[in-house]
């Protein structure tokens, strides 16, 4: 029986997990046949624009600008769970744990050393790299450093050249599989726990504030372009929905695979040089 449940509830995440597949697959479609079907409805109906000052225009507005917010983050994040199942992504990831485990504790101020050397060789190439592409040359910029004069554009040139920062790259960075980190090496997660909490509520808090206010009514003498007109305003919440999961996939499958293998090179050119 036990055997059987499981067996069940494989079959189940593997449907799923096609379906989300394929809804995906033909996002573009599925937006494309709700624009076709909205275009086709209007067009039986002769159409005008709500006064933007009324009232029902402001409410209706507000329920579609939270509703649309919800649907997107909802499927940005399924959209993204989907991205992690995708070959791209578990190549990368692959790479990046193999790499991963070359490293030993005895490695870690040396790989210290190495994120400080790689941070500041960075932020020199892309420095030099912009006073470049704005016409000026390293030795133009250490002139500016010394006192020279220079035009005010070349000022202003020098000034955001010095105001670019190292990127923040330290072991727990390239160790941890997390997408990015704002935090230093040894940050107690505990005293950042609340407050992570506090922000992931925000939505969920707007969302009971808005729904306990809203009073509902049954419309009366619902006519057929009524029905049209509700039909149209709340196509958007699909396309909305369907450009969230998108999002989310692309950024697994793209953002996030990237980032794994940039620390996967990283940490291998820190193993071969050692």
């Amino acid at each position: 029986m036990k055997n059987d449940s499981a067996s069940d509830l494989l079959e189940l995440g593997g449907m799923m997990h096609r379906g989300y597949s394929s809804i995906i697959a033909n996002a573009g479609k599925i937006i494309a046949f709700i624009t076709l079907t909205v275009a086709i409805l209007v067009s039986f109906t002769d159409m005008a624009f709500s006064d933007l000052t009324s009232e029902s225009f402001t409410t209706t507005l507000m329920v579609m600008l939270i509703s649309s917010y919800l649907m997107y983050f909802s499927l940005e994040d399924t959209g993204e769970r989907e991205g992690e199942e995708s070959e791209e992504f578990k190549a990368a990831y692959e790479k990046y744990t193999i790499a991963r485990a070359k490293i030993t504790p005895e490695d870690i101020d040396s790989l210290r050393a190495f994120c400080l050397d790689y941070s500041m060789r960075e932020l020199k190439y892309r420095r030099l790299c912009y006073l470049g592409e704005m016409g000026y040359s390293e030795s133009d910029y250490t002139a500016y450093k010394s006192g020279k004069k220079f035009p005010l554009r070349g000022v202003r040139v020098f000034r955001r050249a010095e105001r670019m920062k190292a990127v923040n790259l330290s072991p727990s960075v390239l160790m941890s599989g997390n997408h990015n980190s704002i935090y230093g090496e040894l940050t107690d997660p505990k005293r950042r726990k609340l407050i992570d909490a506090l922000f992931s509520l925000i939505p969920s808090t707007l969302c009971t504030i808005f729904t306990v206010s809203v009073i509902l009514t049954a419309k009366e003498n619902m006519t057929l372009s009524s029905v049209i007109d509700s039909l149209v305003k709340l196509s958007a919440l699909p396309i909305v929905g369907f450009k969230g999961m998108m999002d989310g996939f692309r950024f697994a499958r793209e953002d996030k695979s990237a980032w794994l293998e940039t620390k996967a090179r990283l940490l291998e050119s820190f193993v071969d040089g050692k």
